[in-house]
């Protein structure tokens, strides 16, 4: 028996009339929703096994007892960033891309075109073979790619199907939910979809100060209802977004939106376990947003302070502070609560997941101070608030505070040497000004 009786195997069968198809649609969208790919992604240390057995298969015309689902398996393998350039593979390769052609399963063609979308390289070798084979059979795949194709006559294009996809992305009130609509069930997977990504990104850069680009690109990198944010490709996206504010600042609350929106995805930049995307983010880019970050840090403090601890004393250091930041003065900050604080802030933060903090621990009589740590230049400022002394630290010395860590304990900060240290009487401001 040959492969193509082993895929192609099928029993006959007599239709049933339905009195309606809604209740079988549906479920069927349940079972895409869930499981939106028939093809198995094999564990990275069974693909070499998993390839090698496959092509022991072909080599000795052994089809016995042999799965579809372990042949889609083993393509996916094959035709991964590792082994589609192996000379040694290169006859397993042509035997799928001459079984897509010579084989009418429509199970084993549709695992291919998943294949062929999950390791899409835009005119790399590999993907315009497996397009040159699946434009032949377009006509002839399972009804599941109809939707895909109408809207994407050029799906098989291995050149410039992302670049469609992209473009077809632009007009979408929704591209997530539009684009799995029209049967791309995995919109943010590898392959095709990165490209798409990236050819979409850079399609709406143009409009990106207009606020429904904006939300759309955003929405984009994270739907409704998706638990992460979309990762491949982030900082392209990123960038996109921060690139038209490089020389004027957007609306306070665009900025703001702005702001919440990336941070809630992909953390604060400037944290010390930033990471990707962040790091592939240019770094004035970086540092734009860092800015509106450490604006947002202040003036967080200020608002729950001010309701935590309503002294008529903290009006002024309010005012001081915010224009220390207006004049560009600050370069970083931080805000460590107190439980109080920390409640008053989770209320505040309700739906804005970029609004991040630390806790102040020391209990006490200090219990409910809560701590701004400011850097200005190469001096950290630790601010408190009741009253807490403002205190002027070298960043140099090894037991300076750092900014953004979990916890800080006040009581131990106001015991560290080689600070310098002043209550809020007189001319404070002043004194801080001297000091950094």
């Amino acid at each position: 028996m040959s492969l193509q009786d082993v895929l192609s195997c099928r029993q006959p069968y007599q239709p049933r009339a339905l009195s309606s198809l809604a209740p079988l649609t549906a479920a069927a969208e349940r079972i895409l929703s869930r499981w939106p790919d028939a093809v198995k992604e094999p564990p990275e240390a069974d693909r070499e096994r998993i390839v090698l057995e496959m092509k022991r298969r072909l080599d000795e015309n052994d089809w016995s007892d042999l799965r579809t689902s372990f042949v889609a398996t083993a393509a996916v393998a094959l035709f991964d960033s590792e082994r589609r350039h192996r000379k040694d593979l290169a006859p397993l390769r042509q035997f799928y891309l001459d079984e897509i052609v010579a084989n009418s399963s429509a199970a084993f063609r549709s695992a291919m075109v998943s294949v062929y979308i999950g390791s899409y390289l835009p005119g790399a070798p590999h993907t315009a073979q497996l397009g040159r084979s699946l434009g032949q059979v377009a006509g002839h795949l399972a009804g599941r790619w109809d939707p895909l194709l109408k809207a994407v006559p050029r799906l098989f294009d291995g050149t410039s199907a992302h670049e469609k996809i992209g473009q077809l992305m632009l007009p979408m009130p929704t591209p997530w939910s539009d684009l799995k609509s029209i049967g791309m069930r995995k919109p943010h997977d590898a392959g095709l979809m990165t490209h798409a990504h990236l050819a979409f990104v850079k399609a709406i850069a143009s409009s990106l100060k207009t606020e429904p680009s904006i939300e759309k690109l955003l929405t984009w990198l994270k739907p409704e209802g998706v638990p992460q944010a979309k990762s491949e490709g982030a900082a392209d996206a990123i960038a996109a977004l921060l690139a038209p504010w490089k020389d004027v600042d957007p609306p306070a609350e665009l900025r703001g939106h702005l702001t919440m929106r990336l941070a809630g995805y992909y953390g604060d930049p400037r944290g010390l376990s930033s990471k990707q995307p962040w790091n592939s983010v240019p770094g004035d880019l970086v540092a734009l947003i860092s800015r509106w970050l450490t604006g947002q840090n202040i003036q967080f403090f200020m608002d729950v302070v001010s309701e935590a601890d309503p002294d008529p004393m903290f009006p002024p250091r309010r005012k001081f502070w915010m224009k220390l930041h207006q004049e560009g003065r600050i370069d970083d900050a931080w805000v460590a609560l107190s439980d109080h604080g920390a409640t008053i802030a989770r209320q505040r933060a309700a739906g804005r997941p970029g609004l991040a903090f630390g806790y102040q621990t020391a209990r006490g009589s200090r219990a409910s101070t809560c701590l701004l740590i400011l850097k200005i230049g190469r001096k950290i400022v630790v601010e408190g608030s009741h009253s807490y002394q403002v205190h002027v630290f070298n960043e140099a010395e090894a037991s300076t505070p750092k900014l953004h860590l979990r916890s800080y304990d006040c009581d131990q900060i106001r015991l560290l040497k080689g600070a310098k240290s002043k209550r809020h009487l007189g001319d404070w401001q002043g004194w801080v000004r001297e000091n950094v």
